[in-house]
């Protein structure tokens, strides 16, 4: 078979045009650091590689979803933990003026206390976080109590029970909020009730009575801060989980996207030395005649 110049010069052309791809692949994996710039790149390995991404936004979405929730767990901890104050005030008021060698001038003054407490613990229970009242259940968008009078003769629950929940993980998901009427109770009754007797020179034994539902709002009050203790805890662990399984995944998805940097040098400069040996034949015999054979 007869082979010319020209085919020859063809193939070397060829030749020269593969490893011109090759080295431009290169060049450009080693641009980007990336080894799978497109699926065709690596059909197998993009498809591995997709289910991780969307792993790795499934734990990023749920690191937002677990600092509102524990940011809400916080403001709620916040709320309780000034509730435990006013209603530990009133009992202290209460202690002092179930004593009957008290004047009814000075039980006056306690109901008097007493009295902007049920101011203070209704503005707390009136709390709101981020645009929302924490204690209303899914009536966020309203103060959770409304007070009737001044002063005030009815501290009203106008929320509801519903649960503001959180996803936490792909199986598991908790509520960050507690319902106002669960905790309080009828804690703005018993305490109107108080001012009233306060006020109304009842003795010491009538005054005294009061104790045991304070003592009953500021138990709800307690558990209701040991359950957001325990949610927040459960918060910050599940952080935790998501933010080391979010290291694994880029780990595994770096390994299979990223290049192996000294390799494909190593490669990149293999390429480059036969891309430029080719383009060296090339000009040796892109000009040569019949008469440089003949030599």
């Amino acid at each position: 078979m007869r082979v010319t110049e020209q085919s020859r010069l063809t193939a070397r052309v060829g030749y020269l045009n593969q490893v011109s791809a090759k080295l431009d692949k290169l060049q450009g994996q080693l641009s980007t650091g990336k080894r799978i710039d497109r699926a065709s790149d690596d059909p197998a390995g993009a498809a591995i590689s997709l289910g991780h991404r969307q792993d790795i936004a499934f734990e990023t979405q749920m690191r937002r979803n677990l600092s509102n929730g524990t940011a809400f767990l916080n403001a709620t901890d916040s709320a309780l933990a000034s509730a435990g104050d006013v209603i530990q005030r009133v009992r202290e008021l209460t202690v002092q003026a179930s004593n009957d060698t008290m004047g009814s001038n000075e039980r006056t003054a306690i109901g008097a206390e007493v009295n902007q407490l049920i101011g203070h613990l209704a503005q707390v229970g009136n709390t709101n976080f981020g645009g929302a009242y924490i204690f209303a259940g899914h009536k966020s968008d309203q103060p959770a109590y409304t007070t009737t009078g001044s002063p005030p003769t009815a501290v009203t629950f106008q929320g509801d029970s519903g649960l503001r929940v959180r996803r936490i993980s792909k199986q598991d998901a908790v509520a960050v909020n507690v319902i106002g009427s669960d905790v309080f109770g009828t804690l703005f009754t018993d305490l109107i009730a108080l001012r009233d007797n306060l006020n109304g020179s009842q003795p010491g034994q009538v005054i005294a009575g009061s104790l045991q539902q304070i003592d009953a709002g500021l138990d709800r009050v307690l558990q209701a801060r040991a359950d957001i203790g325990a949610r927040t805890n459960r918060f910050e662990s599940a952080t935790f989980v998501s933010e080391a399984t979010d290291t694994d995944l880029r780990k595994l998805r770096a390994d299979i996207e990223d290049i192996d940097l000294p390799g494909t040098i190593v490669a990149f400069q293999a390429q480059q030395n036969a891309y430029e040996a080719a383009l060296g034949a090339i000009g040796r015999t892109a000009n040569m005649t019949l008469l440089d054979f003949l030599r």
